[in-house]
């Protein structure tokens, strides 16, 4: 009997010693930053009943390239993980108009110098979980609530004539991210990607999103990705009770980080408790 006993014992502490030895999943942080130049490849507009069907070539939009940047924070548990996302972006000119344009109303006449602003900065909160997790593969899946921050608008350069159409919304799209990491310390690929479309489904509103980006990256420190990427953002809607059409398509490359909180902030404690 003593002998069972302690064979049983021992069993329970091997078992215990076992499950100590494969701890749980914890919460890994994650924070990401890029940064390049953007084309305006479509910019259509139209504002009003009476409105005038415009490009990005008609307000200057395609004479340079803008600057766009995007600094997301990842929280990772297990096979979940929640992206939060702020996305700017804004497009200032200033151009002579070749004729006349109307905008919500108001009628610019051929020949005025006026500014044009396009401003549609994002907030997004997304989520996804790990639906494929192989040695080098890893596929999430998910969906994704953008807060949209819009403003379209025109000013006469004298100061006597301004229209403006703003526009706070919200946006859900679906979201998928394919990994492909060959070896720890190599370079990876990733394939992100969100959209949306209304399908018809939504009376009076035709509606559309779409933001891919193909990335590549490499670890230069421990914790530390350099990242380059090339993107594909657009879409847009028609709203026929608000009088509203806009359709635009951009393309960016981009260069940035990616930073694991736990990696860096984990050997800096143990720097401060070396000095120690």
């Amino acid at each position: 009997m003593s002998r069972i006993v302690s064979f049983a014992l021992l069993a329970l502490a091997a078992a215990s010693g076992s499950s100590s030895a494969e701890p749980g999943p914890s919460l890994q942080a994650t924070v990401a930053y890029e940064t390049g130049p953007a084309y305006i490849l479509q910019n259509d507009g139209e504002y009003g009943a009476a409105g005038t069907r415009y490009g990005a070539d008609d307000v200057g939009q395609q004479d340079n390239l803008a600057l766009v940047s995007r600094t997301s924070l990842e929280l990772a548990y297990g096979r979940h993980r929640a992206v939060f996302l702020y996305a700017p972006f804004e497009a200032k000119t200033t151009v002579t108009l070749s004729r006349d344009l109307s905008f919500r109303d108001t009628m610019f006449v051929a020949g005025t110098v006026v500014e044009h602003r396009y401003l549609f900065d994002g907030y997004r909160a997304s989520y996804l979980y790990r639906l494929l997790d192989k040695e080098k593969v890893s596929l999430e899946v998910g969906g994704s609530l953008q807060v949209r921050n819009a403003e379209v608008a025109f000013d006469s350069q004298d100061g006597a004539l301004r229209a403006a159409e703003n526009d706070i919304g919200l946006v859900f799209a679906a979201k998928a991210r394919l990994w492909y990491r060959p070896a720890i310390d190599s370079w990876w690929a990733a394939l992100d990607a969100d959209g949306f479309s209304t399908f018809g489904l939504v009376p009076g509103v035709r509606g559309a999103i779409y933001d891919v980006q193909l990335a590549a990256g490499h670890p230069v420190a421990k914790g530390v990705d350099v990242v380059f990427g090339a993107r594909l953002l657009g879409g847009g809607a028609k709203v026929e009770d608000r009088d509203i059409y806009n359709w635009a398509n951009f393309i960016a490359l981009t260069a940035g980080v990616r930073v694991s909180l736990d990696h860096v902030l984990g050997r800096a404690a143990r720097n401060r408790g070396d000095e120690r």
